[in-house]
């Protein structure tokens, strides 16, 4: 569908590529997922193990590389990376990305939150909770 005053350009991907995408951060993700006893409980993801954390990582790296307008790409990655403390600064260079690219993705805000937090910045912690709050609702 094309949008008024809209030309596709040649950064216009098919179905196909933007299905393959999907599926490989799918993918990475439920390898992510199954090293952990609560999909819903965030503070596991320290419990994963680091070589599949590292398996993980070069998937959404690759799911990036294959669709780089893709937030949830960006929001695993981000995600993946969190757990190192080592590594903030690259993890919340992700949630921006996924924020970018999707303003209302609320997990993200959460998510870059909780980066924040490890850094000591609370005022910008505190921002982004208030806005993953305000657009949960």
């Amino acid at each position: 569908m094309a949008l008024m005053g809209c030309t596709p350009s040649a950064e216009t991907k098919s179905d196909n590529d933007i299905s393959t995408g999907d599926q490989k951060v799918s993918d990475a993700t439920e390898m992510q997922s199954n090293e952990t006893a609560d999909q819903n409980d965030d503070s596991k993801m320290t419990q994963v193990d680091p070589d599949l954390k590292q398996e993980a990582r070069a998937a959404f790296d690759k799911a990036i590389q294959d669709d780089p307008k893709n937030p949830d790409a960006y929001f695993a990655r981000g995600f993946n990376i969190l757990s190192d403390s080592n590594q903030m600064d690259a993890a919340i260079a992700d949630f921006n990305k996924a924020i970018e690219l999707n303003p209302k993705y609320s997990r993200a805000y959460l998510m870059r939150a909780r980066a924040y937090d490890a850094l000591g910045d609370n005022d910008h912690a505190k921002a982004d909770r208030d806005k993953a709050m305000e657009l949960a609702r």
